[in-house]
């Protein structure tokens, strides 16, 4: 029976604390609710801040990091049009009585040029994650990466 109070204190104290966020213990970047601007919930900046508890990471760090993914989120975001124009492409390529196998390999060699930018955007940010991390830090972020999205959540 008293157990079944622990168990209970325990799990209102968890909803408290994910309900609350940072705000409340001290490790919030500004604003009203720790650095979420206002908004709740399991986003990906909640993940961030997740990470970056989990590495106890310097406020030096944690600003290179976020002006890494920051860069590699702008990158990706400008090549979205390039990407877009697939659509119209296909469909020009299937409106023809033929199917025209010139316009879909250049659909195909753009979508590699666009892969190819990612991809040194991608080698970019994690140059410069792994550059900032100390030895710990980095054996943590590994560990973390192979459990996945949710392995590491509740630790």
């Amino acid at each position: 029976m008293f157990g079944f109070f622990i168990g209970a204190a325990c799990l209102f104290g968890l909803a408290a604390v994910a309900r609350r966020g940072r705000r409340h213990f001290g490790y919030g970047q500004g604003g009203c609710h720790g650095g979420h601007h206002g908004r709740r919930g399991w986003g990906p900046r909640f993940f961030l801040h997740r990470v970056l508890d989990r590495l106890d990471t310097t406020p030096g760090q944690e600003k290179v990091i976020r002006e890494a993914i920051h860069d590699f989120k702008e990158e990706a975001w400008s090549l979205r049009s390039e990407v877009r124009s697939t659509r119209s492409e296909i469909a020009q390529a299937l409106r023809t009585p033929e199917l025209d196998r010139a316009l879909i390999d250049r659909v195909f060699a753009k979508h590699d040029e666009v892969i190819e930018k990612v991809r040194a955007s991608l080698l970019t940010t994690a140059d410069k994650v792994h550059g900032t991390l100390d030895e710990r830090q980095r054996k943590q972020l590994a560990d973390m990466i192979e459990a996945g999205p949710f392995g590491y959540a509740g630790c």
